[in-house]
């Protein structure tokens, strides 16, 4: 990465960015070494979730990085993102080699969780670390936090920072949802699929009236999915039977879905955008490109094909919990209106994106960047345009945008 000449630094017990042209023997670590710095720093102190708010913060400040963003801008938004971390309080529960599955799925348990896979990473090495922990365990088949943990870990991964393994890993077991029954099915009823991603989601799920009624998860979208996978489980395993394959072909289609959901599941109230948290909000997006980026990690001697079927699960709750809201395309402007201004390119919808602070929309350019690299550039830069009209006066829609 390229230093920009700011980065945070803790003074009197808050954190400030520290203007380079002020004193410029405080700034000739490379960024790489700031980075380490904040994450050391931050790595027991404040938990990786709160109410369906992960926390984005060091993904953020490397995404603004990536995308040129100026000192000013960094400043911004870090010190936006960090007033909303939520401290870790540790319950002190003693995890082993033996007994680390036995507090799986508990939330409060993500210091206890951090604490042993810092161990573990200290006696393994974090290829071992991952081999034991994530490739040969259940981990690999959770669904909690819509994958947002795999998107952390994959980001740990891509970066080479043990550390944001560790609670990735910490951050997956804590919030471990089960889906091994769905994603991991048998040989024998898998078959090439007919239907494609689309008409499988919108025109069948869609219609569906035995997915009626709101999914009640106490007001969390992590319990509604689990709520969801109880009560509805022969009936997401019959979609599944449809879906169900591990192409890399496959893997493709759900990033175009994903990137489709974006500007999908949007509704235009009085010319102001109102755009769906979880379907639009990029999580979808950023967790296609992660499960490729630990399919590509994944040992030889092992598989995580079914992370492919992962996706697709994620992709179904997520709809389902959200609505099921139909196919719209993005129409901001009423017919009687003039045209809207021509296209942007990609270095204007990434400054106006920038500029914007949204930590949503931000990671979402990111996304989309890495995804054009595959092909499809239509899609994505339409995508990255529509995100431009939205962060202009767009805002977000947590409870659902097909309710």
């Amino acid at each position: 990465m390229t230093s920009t000449g700011f980065f945070p630094i803790q003074q009197q017990n808050t954190y400030v960015y520290h203007q380079a042209c002020s004193n410029k023997t405080n700034t000739t670590l490379s960024s790489r070494r700031m980075l380490r710095d904040m994450i050391e720093e931050h790595h027991a102190t404040f938990v990786m979730e709160h109410r369906d708010r992960p926390n984005v913060l060091i993904r953020v400040l490397v995404a603004l990085h990536e995308l040129g963003a100026t000192d000013e801008q960094l400043a911004r938004v870090y010190n936006e993102l960090y007033l909303d971390l939520t401290p870790l309080r540790k319950t002190h529960v003693s995890i082993d080699r033996d007994t680390w599955q036995e507090y799986l799925g508990n939330p409060g348990h993500y210091g206890d969780y951090l604490a042993f896979f810092d161990r573990q990473l200290e006696q393994l090495g974090m290829d071992s670390l991952l081999e034991h922990y994530f490739y040969s365990s259940p981990l690999q088949h959770s669904l909690g936090s819509q994958l947002q943990p795999l998107v952390y870990l994959a980001f740990g991964i891509e970066q080479n920072l043990p550390p944001i393994v560790t609670q990735a890993l910490a951050y997956l077991a804590s919030t471990y949802l089960d889906s091994s029954e769905l994603t991991l099915l048998p040989t024998s009823q898998e078959h090439e699929v007919t239907t494609n991603e689309d008409e499988l989601l919108f025109d069948l799920v869609g219609a569906d009236q035995r997915f009626d009624g709101k999914i009640d998860g106490s007001n969390n979208f992590h319990a509604s999915v689990k709520v969801l996978l109880k009560s509805k489980f022969d009936l997401l395993k019959t979609y599944m039977n449809l879906w169900n394959t591990t192409t890399a072909q496959s893997l493709e289609q759900l990033t175009v879905m994903a990137t489709r959901l974006i500007t999908y599941s949007n509704h235009i109230n009085q010319g102001q955008i109102e755009l769906d948290w979880f379907l639009g909000g990029g999580q979808l997006l950023a967790s296609a490109l992660a499960i490729q980026t630990l399919i590509d990690h994944c040992p030889p001697t092992l598989s995580v094909d079914s992370l492919v079927n992962l996706q697709f699960l994620a992709t179904l709750c997520t709809y389902i919990v959200q609505g099921r809201p139909p196919r719209v395309h993005y129409a901001p402007y009423p017919s009687s209106s003039p045209l809207p201004p021509p296209r942007l390119d990609w270095p204007d919808c990434i400054s106006a994106v920038v500029e914007s602070g949204d930590p949503k929309a931000i990671l979402t350019m990111q996304s989309l960047k890495r995804a054009v690299a595959r092909g499809g550039d239509d899609l994505y830069l339409n995508t990255a345009n529509f995100l431009v009209r939205f962060v202009q006066d767009g805002i977000w829609i947590k409870g659902g945008i097909g309710w």
